[in-house]
């Protein structure tokens, strides 16, 4: 009787340390899922100004943009990060819009698999546009009107 007792408390702290383990092992990916469930569809409603089919698009002045350059990940608190961004020109009036774009591109990339990472503006593939998934994200919305600047 105090060997099954004994065999049971046993069995329960090894659980609890695999349990210990596995939850340090499954901070990524609960990450990853938090992130991909994350209001992505939620974007603000801005208005893109393309150029007019069969205009000259001229040189634009040159321009540093911030770009975002680290991830600082908390061991105690996995849910919490910090990103680091250069500041880019000193002129540069929205560096609170263009970093939080930044970031938005960021988790975009983060949670929608590499295959459907893509933009297609052929006339001959008027069927293969913009996966549903990346086309919902602000970073597929401005390579598509990249895409169209180009084309």
């Amino acid at each position: 009787m105090i060997a099954d007792r004994l065999a049971f408390i046993t069995f329960l702290v090894h659980t609890f340390l695999y349990m210990k383990r596995f939850l340090k092992i499954m901070t990524i990916p609960v990450i990853v899922f938090s992130l991909l469930f994350q209001p992505l569809t939620a974007l603000q409603a801005q208005e893109l100004v393309l150029p007019v089919p069969g205009t000259m698009v001229h040189l634009s002045p040159a321009f540093n943009p911030p770009l975002l350059k680290g991830i600082k990940v908390y061991k105690d608190n996995p849910f919490r990060f910090d990103f680091v961004l250069s500041q880019g020109d000193k002129t540069s009036d929205n560096l609170k819009t263009e970093s939080t774009k930044l970031i938005k591109y960021f988790l975009a990339a983060l949670t929608i698999p590499e295959k459907d990472l893509w933009v297609n503006l052929s006339p001959y593939e008027k069927d293969r546009i913009v996966p549903d998934s990346f086309g919902q994200t602000q970073m597929g919305r401005d390579l598509l009107a990249q895409d169209y600047v180009l084309k």
